[in-house]
């Protein structure tokens, strides 16, 4: 009796089913300005603005075309405080285009256009 011999199909190697990557852990009280900053989609300041004294303290976050927040101090509001009004205030001027400006008050034209 003769022998055959089998041909095999080369072995396949095997896919590994990746596991979506997991959402990076916050490092600090402030994932939406951490998340900001990682994507490098803008730029937040903090600091005076010109040599006006009432604006002495503030925190800006704008895009490349937008300014998306600008918050000013409050006389008795710590730097922590300041970041977390930031904090909450990005997100929806990201996802729902809901801007806060403290610096240049509210633009009277948007006002009169709501109020018909």
């Amino acid at each position: 009796m003769e022998r055959r011999t089998e041909t095999r199909c080369p072995a396949r190697p095997r896919s590994l089913k990746r596991q979506p990557a997991a959402k990076p852990v916050a490092s600090t009280p402030w994932p939406t300005i951490e998340e900001f900053l990682a994507a490098e989609e803008g730029t937040i300041s903090l600091g005076s603005i010109g040599h006006n004294p009432s604006l002495g303290y503030t925190a800006v976050a704008s895009d490349a075309s937008n300014m998306l927040v600008a918050l000013v101090r409050d006389p008795n509001e710590s730097l922590h405080q300041l970041l977390d009004r930031l904090e909450g205030a990005l997100g929806p001027a990201i996802e729902e285009q809901i801007y806060v400006d403290e610096i240049n008050g509210p633009n009277p034209l948007s006002v009169k256009s709501i109020r018909r």
